[in-house]
């Protein structure tokens, strides 16, 4: 699953020029230090999205994350994944970041979170 953090700060593909599944947040941002709404927002995200409504096994091996800017959406998305990994005891999937390498012109990823 290729998830944007922001929309609107950047166009984001993949390096396969494969669009964003979903974007977390949406440009611009309201309140961009209220990390607890951010929080909500990606707790929220995690369950419906990564986990099924029902709070079950995903479908998805790997979580690529598009990193767009605003630290505090960062956090606070790698904050939640942490905590619901925790309680689930790191079953939810492997989370790679991608950031934008200005010279290569194409996203480079970082494993985060690799647990398969």
């Amino acid at each position: 699953m290729n998830i944007g953090l922001c929309s609107g700060r950047h166009v984001v593909y993949t390096n396969e020029r494969e669009h964003m599944d979903y974007h977390l947040f949406h440009s611009p941002v309201d309140e961009p230090t209220n990390v607890d709404m951010h929080e909500k927002t990606c707790r929220d995200f995690i369950n419906t999205f990564l986990l099924g409504a029902s709070g079950g096994d995903s479908h998805y091996e790997n979580f690529n994350l598009y990193v767009t800017g605003l630290t505090p959406l960062l956090t606070s998305f790698l904050k939640s994944w942490v905590e619901i990994q925790e309680r689930l005891e790191m079953t939810v999937g492997d989370l790679v970041l991608w950031h934008w390498d200005t010279e290569a012109k194409q996203y480079i990823p970082q494993k985060w979170a690799v647990i398969t």
